[in-house]
């Protein structure tokens, strides 16, 4: 079962907000590792907690110093390319996403049609309905101007 999604905004208790940080900054980190280690890849994570403390992570199995100097030996052009390329994958991942959602939705609807009795959805059959008297309407429309 997925987890449901949670709306974002931002936590005003400082407790809690302290509580929430924590926890969150340990599974970011977790999968930052996961990143480094199953991809071979250099990583660097640069959090400031709400209290402006900054907390860097990157893989201990390379040092800090090669990364930056990966990173510093890079154009700006390469950095800016790759920024541009980075941003249309994004882009193309939530098309996708969304993309997938809608297919989903109309699986739902086409397997509503084809087995009508499981419908238990009183907004779906009343949809449903509608659609049935529009095509029904059209139907004798097209039968009057024929005959």
């Amino acid at each position: 079962m997925g987890r449901k999604k949670i709306e974002l905004k931002t936590i005003e208790c400082p407790k809690e907000k302290s509580s929430k940080y924590s926890k969150r900054k340990k599974g970011l980190l977790k999968k930052a590792e996961e990143m480094a280690v199953l991809f071979d890849s250099d990583i660097i994570l640069l959090v400031f907690s709400p209290t402006s403390k900054p907390n860097l992570f990157y893989p201990h199995s390379r040092p800090l110093s090669g990364i930056l100097e990966k990173l510093s030996n890079m154009s700006e052009y390469e950095r800016e390319e790759r920024d541009e390329v980075q941003f249309q994958e994004d882009d193309k991942v939530i098309e996708l996403g969304e993309t997938r959602e809608l297919l989903d939705e109309n699986t739902s609807i086409l397997r509503n049609w084809q087995d009508p009795h499981r419908v238990d959805d009183l907004a779906r059959l009343t949809i449903m309905e509608d659609h049935l008297v529009s095509i029904l309407s059209l139907i004798k429309k097209v039968q009057n101007e024929q005959g």
